[in-house]
């Protein structure tokens, strides 16, 4: 159910409403017979029952491609709850300390989310104390905990501005300073420790650090980002 319900989320309004309903995943359209719910989502479409039920075969065609698509990968579902549709990164290599501003789509596996924890690293070889990292909530939630993991590695527990049922998505915005310029590597990398289906990154390097050049790593299976050589 957990698995079907965020693959739902994905599909486009109408047919992730004609797929959950269908699957009795919906909290307003579950009903003991397929007919039934079929009947229900014809009226919520203002169509005939056919209509509806063409909707449906559509909704479960995307659905099945996609699970085509993920067979042979680990199960998506975040063992936290949630995983991250698309994040949006703004990293300012023109301040001091440079500043990365994240926006996330979230989507949850369970009902009644209504916490989750994000993390930043500090670049490799730091041993300064875990302080110089901080974060700001910008919208969707507010940061409720800090935990220090290790000397360049803190945890933010996050409570959502609201509470969120299977399937539902959710944005908000983070941001995070760190160390100095100066100790940071040439590169900014995404490597997530759980699902995330899209990353996109805009990185602002200001008059005094301009880069000779910029190129994209890609590698199957593992981490995406941009990388800069000055």
């Amino acid at each position: 159910m957990s698995r079907l319900s965020a693959l739902c989320a994905q599909l486009p309004g109408d047919l992730q409403l004609a797929a959950s309903v269908a699957l009795a995943l919906h909290h307003e359209g579950v009903g003991e017979f397929l007919d039934r719910r079929i009947s229900w989502l014809a009226e919520r479409f203002d169509r005939d029952p056919r209509t509806a039920r063409r909707r449906v075969d559509t909704a479960f065609r995307l659905l099945g491609e996609r699970i085509d698509d993920e067979g042979a990968t680990a199960d998506p579902d975040s063992t936290e709850g949630w995983y991250v549709e698309s994040l949006r990164a703004v990293l300012r290599m023109d301040l001091e300390p440079a500043q990365l501003t994240e926006e996330r789509r979230i989507v949850a596996t369970v009902d009644g989310l209504s916490d989750i924890a994000v993390s930043l690293r500090a670049p490799i070889g730091v041993t300064e104390p875990g302080e110089l990292i901080a974060a700001t909530m910008t919208y969707g939630g507010e940061i409720v905990a800090v935990r220090h993991i290790d000397a360049g590695h803190i945890l933010f527990h996050i409570r959502l501005s609201e509470t969120l049922r299977l399937g539902q998505r959710h944005d908000y915005g983070i941001q995070f300073t760190s160390y100095p310029r100066s100790w940071s590597q040439p590169y900014d990398l995404l490597a997530p420790l759980d699902r995330c289906e899209h990353f996109a990154i805009r990185v602002r390097f200001g008059g005094d650090t301009q880069p000779d050049l910029v190129w994209q790593l890609r590698r199957q299976g593992m981490s995406y980002g941009l990388q800069w050589s000055a």
